[in-house]
């Protein structure tokens, strides 16, 4: 049988799933967090049944302890009341702050030569900075901001069309030849600067984007939202599906995760990329998924909301 209990850590009050089951003469108690507050009687019903489902399967929280749990969820709960409190307008802004910086920063990461006060003039004011001459890297601004805009109003499931259609914004009259085209459609290899890591030659791209479906399909009822999110990020960089913009169209990815469910949203910040390919390369080398899992974790509880 599960119950509610009201807990009580740090000054803090929160409230938890316990279910008591007997093992021989012993008691274990499983636990899981629930919010601050106690949800609506239909709502926290289900949640008992989830919670039964997860017990049942054997996997309760795969990647994360309880703690990381707690903290997670909280930091939620903490940013959907913060935004709740917002006016429309508000929240419009909010958004619109966040994706120039996140835009600056998954450009920079990308390779593009553009200064934080260069995206702002560019995604906020209209205006190109003075003596600036590539009109190409403001046309991948412009596309990224569009892309970023774009995630936040899908309301499909993640599939190839998806994938295309971002891609697509992102490289249209930057890039035509290869906008939304896997690499299959162009038999192209690619080859990542700076990592032995081979990505999955052309014509093995479709089979893995199929496993990669499959695998989504199978675990995003099962995985932590923050989990499954950092992990379609790297998977998808690894396959490297399309001839370029695979980190950026990654981490769009990523972001579409956290923000169908409410959860803040991941910037990585260009200054910290040594970090970001030290995280990745632990996959694409060693095929350990937790550094990677750990290190947007870390960035989840840096961002301020």
């Amino acid at each position: 049988m599960v119950f509610v209990r009201k807990v009580k850590s740090k000054n803090n009050e929160y409230w938890i799933l316990v279910h008591a089951v007997r093992k021989g003469k012993r008691v274990v108690q499983k636990s899981k967090y629930i919010g601050k507050t106690l949800p609506p009687k239909k709502r926290l019903e289900q949640l008992k049944k989830d919670f039964l489902k997860e017990l049942s399967s054997g996997r309760k929280y795969k990647f994360l302890s309880e703690e990381d749990v707690r903290k997670i969820d909280e930091k939620r709960e903490e940013y959907k009341k913060e935004t709740a409190r917002l006016s429309h307008l508000e929240k419009e802004e909010r958004l619109k702050e966040f994706i120039i910086r996140f835009t600056y920063d998954s450009t920079k990461l990308s390779g593009l030569n553009v200064t934080l006060r260069q995206t702002s003039l560019i995604l906020k004011e209209g205006v190109i900075p003075k003596g600036f001459k590539n009109l190409r890297t403001v046309k991948e601004l412009e596309n990224h901001e569009r892309g970023a805009i774009a995630v936040t109003k899908y309301k499909g499931k993640l599939d190839t069309g998806f994938m295309k259609k971002i891609h697509r914004i992102l490289f249209t009259g930057v890039e035509d030849s290869i906008a939304g085209k896997l690499r299959s459609e162009l038999k192209r290899n690619v080859k990542i600067a700076g990592t032995p890591y081979v990505p999955p030659k052309w014509e093995d791209v479709e089979p893995e984007l199929k496993r990669f479906f499959r695998w989504h399909d199978s675990e995003k009822r099962k995985l932590h939202t923050l989990v499954l999110a950092a992990l379609v990020h790297l998977k998808i960089i690894s396959i490297q599906p399309f001839a370029d913009g695979n980190s950026r169209l990654s981490r769009l990815l990523m972001n579409w995760i956290l923000w169908k469910r409410n959860y803040p949203l991941v910037d990585i910040p260009a200054e910290d990329l040594e970090n970001y390919y030290d995280a990745m390369d632990e996959y694409q080398t060693g095929k350990r998924e937790k550094p990677f899992i750990d290190y947007i974790k870390k960035r989840y509880f840096m961002e301020t909301g």
